[in-house]
This record gives C-alpha cells, structure tokens and sequence, in this order.
C-alpha cells in the first residue's frame, strides 16, 4: 500500500521543478524558468519576481528559493498549508500580514491569496 501511495504522490509532483533556482538568479536571468521532473519548463514570471524583490532585502536575494512552494500534508488535515525556509517564509509573511516565523502555517483561504498574487513563483507539494 506504502508503494502505491509513493506512486500516487510522485504522479502528483510531476510539475515540480528538477531544481529550484534563486531570486537573485532568475532576476539576472533573461527567460527565468526551471525544468520540472516530467521534461518541461516552468517560467517565472518577471512582475512576481520584481514583487517578490521588493518585499525581501536585497542580501537574502540568494536564500529565496523559486517557486516557493506550498506543502500539503496529511498531519495539517486538508485546510493547512506548510511554508519552509526562511527566506519563503519571510515572503509568505508579508503577503499575507502574518507574523515571521522560520516556517508558517497557512490555510486553504491564505493559500488562495497567495496563488492569486503568485501564480508562478508558488507551486503545490504534495507529502505523504
């Protein structure tokens, strides 16, 4: 059973990025994207990016990973979200006027705002 739900899991994820890059890297980059674990590209779009920049200072540029994602797991139920790394946390935070934490918990509300002005630098990840 453990196998097929690894299966499952893996089917769910195939849109995530083979590597994640830095802000720093995709503001430099000329066609910022990753290529995800099925073979495709993943553009991050230039607007988000230049947002993002304007909410984290330039120093910790290299510590944001992109996309940032956003980790459904079944010990948060199917309301919450988790939010890791400092840096994405930071971020996440000041989006949705939370407190800053090294990791935040979000709910499915906060999620969807977060979505909406982070269609392309936040990605769902599913965790067994």
């Amino acid at each position: 059973m453990d196998r097929l739900i690894k299966l499952e899991l893996s089917r769910l994820n195939v849109h995530l990025p083979e590597k994640r890059m830095t802000l720093r890297e995709a503001l430099s980059s000329s066609k910022p994207e990753v290529m995800t674990r099925n073979g495709g590209k993943h553009a991050l779009n230039r607007e988000e990016l230049e947002f993002l920049a304007g909410l984290l200072p330039e120093k910790n540029w290299n510590e944001l990973q992109l996309p940032i994602l956003i980790a459904f797991e079944p010990k948060f139920g199917k309301s919450a979200a988790r939010i890791s790394g400092k840096a994405g946390a930071y971020v996440v935070s000041k989006i949705l006027d939370k407190e800053e934490a090294e990791e935040l918990l979000i709910y499915r509300p906060e999620v969807a705002i977060l979505r909406k002005k982070l269609p392309t630098t936040t990605q769902y990840v599913f965790i067994g």
